[in-house]
């Protein structure tokens, strides 16, 4: 069985990133996916589950840690994820660590980087269950010893970029077939830097705008990283939502994805009640 997220429409690309995380999962023990917000970890990650479940093997457990809001949660959510319960009077790491020492365990961490020395704990402890392979996705590495970096890059802009953003038009029912389409596609997608989410919070526009419309829109606005992109600095994936691409109340108050529509900000409830402080991290 494998516990992910349902992936959001077919995957594009990343032929070699892929084959590099499935060859590095079979040699190392502690993987981790950096990259920038949005530009595809968790997407990529959650794609090397879905076929590394189709070969058959170990069930592979993947940890959301991205409602967690602080690193003393980043225990017991694993050890929920993993079935484990402490009814001992040990430790709950110490507890798991022993209790996986016999188990084979692919294990996934997405979302490390709010977490990461809560992450550094867990994982230096856990490694020591001779079966346990754990995959993470940070915006920085875990900084353990062994720890193999895989950089994710955004897409090529011209090809898988703007293939992404077809896609994704395609199933809001507003395929993009004309020549003209077709070339504006991929100027939006150099424009986006080929980064996965700012694409999708763009596609997202397209019920309502023609793509030539979209483009011109993002071409008007301001030129800084996240106005550019459309996203502030959680990188959630968003559905085709041009506001908060969070569950309501599920932001942790770590800020959302900006509206590219408006080039503002529009966060969930929690992230509303956030102080601004917060909404900058």
């Amino acid at each position: 069985m494998i516990h992910s997220s349902a992936l959001p429409s077919r995957f594009v690309g990343r032929t070699e990133e892929l084959a590099a995380v499935a060859g590095s999962l079979s040699e190392q023990r502690l993987v981790t996916l950096t990259g920038v917000g949005g530009v595809g970890k968790s997407r990529l990650a959650a794609e090397v589950v879905e076929r590394l479940g189709r070969r058959g093997g170990p069930a592979v457990v993947r940890v959301d840690l991205w409602p967690l809001q602080n690193d003393k949660l980043v225990v017991p959510a694993v050890a929920h994820a993993l079935g484990f319960a402490n009814h001992s009077a040990t430790d709950t790491l110490e507890a798991l660590a022993r209790w996986l020492h016999d188990q084979d365990v692919p294990l996934v961490l997405d979302f490390c980087e709010h977490v990461r020395r809560g992450c550094r704990t867990l994982v230096a402890r856990l490694l020591a269950a001779p079966g346990l392979t754990v995959l993470t996705t940070s915006r920085e590495p875990l900084g353990l010893p062994g720890e193999h970096v895989i950089e994710v890059a955004p897409l090529p802009a011209r090809t898988d970029g703007a293939e992404l953003l077809r896609g994704r038009a395609a199933l809001l029912g507003t395929p993009l077939v004309s020549p003209e389409d077709v070339r504006t596609a991929v100027r939006l997608s150099r424009r986006l830097e080929g980064i996965p989410l700012a694409i999708e919070l763009a596609a997202g526009q397209l019920a309502d705008r023609t793509v030539e419309q979209v483009d011109r829109h993002l071409r008007s606005r301001p030129t800084t990283a996240t106005a550019r992109h459309g996203i502030a600095l959680c990188g959630r994936r968003s559905a085709g939502a041009m506001s908060c691409a969070n569950p309501p109340n599920d932001c942790s108050g770590r800020g959302c994805p900006s509206s590219a529509a408006t080039s503002q900000p529009t966060p969930c409830s929690r992230c509303a009640r956030a102080a601004p402080s917060e909404r900058k991290r």
